[in-house]
């Protein structure tokens, strides 16, 4: 277990020090999957008031075309038997997010100013998650 967090830990600090060529096509993309799901977010927050059910519809939605984007421009694959792993490292992003979102509503943020203040941490983990998790080389089957 130390030796995961440890391994983790470096992973972080790598992305931040030196990024590799797999790393920057991933955060490439994320502009566009980010702005595509904040958008989402941001109009389902003011026609609901409600941050949870914002976060979970612009997750579901953006999962689709998120698969897509980061499966075939940065680790070469959308094949749909990774569609299991991707499905739950985005349920596990969403739990992240909805309970960090209450947290910093709690201590007085505003949702839609909460959630961006999320969004380098989700990245990083998303992207950690997908190269190790989802699309890591000998992954396939379901």
């Amino acid at each position: 277990m130390a030796e995961n967090k440890r391994d983790f830990r470096s992973s972080v600090a790598a992305l931040a020090l030196a990024p590799s060529p797999r790393a920057l096509r991933f955060f490439a993309v994320g502009l566009l999957n980010t702005a595509f799901g904040y958008a989402i977010f941001y109009f389902v927050w003011r026609a609901t008031q409600d941050s949870t059910v914002a976060a979970g519809v612009s997750t579901a939605i953006g999962a689709a075309f998120n698969f897509l984007s980061i499966g075939r421009l940065v680790f070469g694959s959308a094949d749909p038997r990774f569609l299991g792993r991707f499905i739950a490292v985005y349920a596990a992003l969403f739990i992240v997010d909805a309970l960090a979102l209450r947290a910093l509503e709690h201590l007085g943020a505003e949702a839609a100013l909460a959630q961006a203040a999320m969004t380098p941490v989700l990245a990083t983990l998303s992207y950690l998650l997908n190269r190790d998790f989802v699309f890591r080389r000998g992954a396939g089957g379901a």
